[in-house]
């Protein structure tokens, strides 16, 4: 006869995890996941692959080959379009014998580094060639070669797209010339992206938008100027050498309509409960007058003190 085992409360009786194992299995699982956020994955297994039709999109209106600057940035509704001068990238790898490369990253709002899903991404050689790609009838891309108004299929590895987990690598045709130009989505009216150059950078903002007050707009580094140009609020930098990245918050001609009547609205505000307080207060003031008791009360019987006591 076997005499019955005390519950010390490690006995389940095959029912199943206990409440507090389930309990830290949870925890370990929000941990987990916190932990791949702040990693920089989009997924357990990783951020993905590249999707080549988007490579292929239109960039709804042609790339700026001609511009001077190093970096040059036009600002779209929804996007912003880049090109940059291989030849003074800070990101990829520029050694002979290896494959030469350009990484493209973005960073979150913890800074962690993000790779770039580039769009209708294109590369000019210097006698203005251009390769890009061209979607095919099963939703993918091949890349072609566009040369005196013809296209030619090249191989893909002349422009080979790939993604890690922190950075999108391109891999360039050339190493000391040419340019490079992609596009990437945007909310809201602020554009900020890696020096992925050094040298000059010229960004274009949209038609309506500017940057001259500060209480609503941002510019760093410190821009050399801005001006407008047929509309347009063009802003350079003669060199952003010492500056991790560019940002640029502006706003349009129709935010100062409504930051003016904000600030009307606050004044008018303003003015009026300050001349209600001030109303109150001579009210109680003159009720205090009409009941006596701001009147100066004088001792007892109103008689003089005593000689000597005065």
């Amino acid at each position: 006869m076997t005499g019955d085992v005390p519950d010390d409360g490690t006995n389940d009786g095959g029912a199943g995890p206990s409440p507090g194992s389930r309990r830290r299995l949870a925890a370990g699982v929000v941990l987990l996941g916190a932990l791949l956020a702040l990693g920089g994955c989009t997924s357990v297994f990783g951020p993905g692959s590249v999707q080549s039709g988007a490579l292929a999109e239109d960039p709804g209106s042609p790339y700026d080959w001609t511009d001077d600057a190093d970096g040059y940035i036009e600002v779209n509704k929804n996007n912003f379009t880049s090109v940059y001068a291989v030849g003074n990238r800070t990101t990829g790898s520029r050694e002979a014998g290896e494959n030469f490369t350009m990484g493209l990253y973005t960073r979150d709002a913890l800074g962690t580094d993000q790779p770039v899903d580039p769009i209708a991404l294109q590369f000019q050689y210097e006698n203005g060639t251009v390769l890009r790609y061209q979607k095919t009838d099963d939703g993918n891309a091949n890349l072609v070669m566009l040369k005196d108004g013809e296209t030619v299929d090249v191989p893909d590895s002349k422009l080979a797209v790939s993604k890690s987990r922190r950075r999108t690598t391109v891999r360039l045709p050339t190493n000391e010339t040419g340019k490079l130009a992609f596009t990437t989505p945007k909310n809201g009216k602020q554009v900020a992206t890696p020096t992925f150059v050094e040298g000059s950078y010229e960004m274009v903002l949209p038609e309506g938008a500017r940057v001259g007050l500060p209480v609503l707009a941002q510019v760093q580094p410190t821009r050399t100027s801005a001006e407008r140009i047929d509309g347009n609020v063009h802003v350079r930098w003669d060199s952003v050498s010492r500056a991790r990245s560019v940002l640029v918050r502006y706003y349009l001609q129709r935010d100062l309509f409504l930051f003016g009547g904000l600030v009307a609205l606050m004044l008018v505000l303003g003015t009026g409960g300050a001349l209600y307080y001030y109303l109150q207060i001579r009210e109680t003031v003159k009720r205090r007058e009409e009941v006596g008791l701001d009147i100066d009360i004088e001792d007892d019987d109103g008689r003089d003190p005593p000689p000597g006591m005065g």
